[in-house]
């Protein structure tokens, strides 16, 4: 009879803190207004009234990924024809995404009638490039005179689902991640795109994220970026938002964690959703009570660093060269107390300065 019982769950099993690259956290917190700012973005398109694009600029590990993803859900979820894509940096690469993501946004439609017009409206784009630059329809292009074309063919492709998506009352939004990854001639043309349908009343917006260094990025490109987009900076939780984020899914798994541990460990996460993911994950595993008290987040806390190490620092500590560690190392001991400079140990990567605690 034991034996054919339904075997329980560990409590490892239901830890629900998993720190991760874009995974989303069992509660995003903090938020609230970005989310309540591309809700009115949102309203506004289907109003047919212009918006500025968005751009959000922090830290890694600040959960940059993990907002845009809740903000294309939620767009997507009122009607919006969403696209997202991360880019590489590699020009082929960032080009073929774009023209593979609008592509499939527009195939995930759910109206059958949009679906079909929106598919019409794609139909002739390639046969009237190919004329545009004086090349029968039925040759076939090289890269190089499909590259010079890649432009041409993402205005008309854009212009014409915005154009479309208009008429139905709804719009397209391009959310891209590691913005200041793309290659400089698709991230010039998305640029000049927005600010062109911007002028002609259709309704395509960029949502894009990436490092602090973006919106210096996006103006080289194109001066007038600075007035395209709404800069957001997104940066630590406060307090009351950290506590939270580590409270409320430990209450909902049934294990809270005691006042004086939850204290702990806003003072130890500093606000950095990684590192609540990360801090939480350890405490959890290394408690044998309910609640979760101080001793079990203190016993964490090595594996917690460890898990910061190898997931967030070490690979930066490799790829960087000896003036970038030097600089690190300076960092690190000018805020010996901080959580975002923390340097890899000697032993276990290449020889360099031991982690400043």
């Amino acid at each position: 009879m034991a034996s054919q019982m339904k075997k329980q769950p560990s409590l490892d099993a239901l830890n629900p803190f998993m720190p991760g690259a874009g995974m989303r956290p069992p509660e995003l917190v903090g938020r609230d207004a970005d989310i309540e700012n591309v809700d009115r973005m949102v309203a506004r398109t289907k109003l047919g009234n212009l918006n500025q694009g968005i751009i959000f600029s922090g830290l890694r590990g600040i959960e940059k990924t993990v907002l845009l993803l809740t903000l294309q859900d939620a767009s997507s979820r009122q009607g919006i024809v969403t696209a997202r894509l991360e880019a590489k940096g590699d020009i082929g690469t960032d080009w073929d995404m774009l023209f593979h993501e609008l592509a499939l946004a527009t195939a995930r439609v759910k109206s059958l009638r949009l679906r079909r017009k929106l598919a019409s409206a794609l139909a002739g784009i390639d046969s009237v490039r190919f004329s545009f630059l004086g090349i029968g329809a039925g040759v076939k292009l090289s890269d190089e005179e499909r590259r010079r074309t890649n432009p041409f063919r993402l205005e008309l492709m854009v212009e014409s689902l915005s154009r479309e998506l208009a008429k139905a009352n709804t719009g397209l939004f391009l959310f891209v991640d590691e913005l200041q990854e793309m290659d400089d001639e698709p991230l010039g043309a998305l640029i000049s795109l927005q600010h062109k349908m911007g002028q002609e009343g259709l309704p395509f917006y960029i949502i894009g994220a990436g490092l602090p260094n973006l919106p210096g990025v996006l103006s080289r490109s194109r001066s007038y970026a600075e007035r395209l987009f709404e800069y957001r900076t997104i940066g630590q939780l406060p307090d009351s938002d950290t506590a939270e984020g580590f409270q409320k899914p430990a209450r909902a798994n049934g294990r809270p964690f005691a006042d004086d541990a939850l204290d702990e460990l806003v003072e130890v996460s500093h606000g950095y959703p990684y590192f609540v993911q990360a801090y939480g994950k350890a405490a959890w595993n290394a408690s044998d009570s309910n609640p979760t008290l101080l001793e079990a987040v203190r016993a964490g806390e090595p594996e917690a660093r460890r898990e910061l190490d190898e997931g967030l620092y070490a690979s930066r500590w490799q790829r960087a060269k000896t003036s970038g560690r030097e600089y690190l190392t300076a960092m690190a001991k000018s805020t010996a107390t901080s959580p975002v400079i923390r340097l890899p140990s000697q032993p276990k990567w290449e020889s360099g300065p031991r982690r400043c605690q």
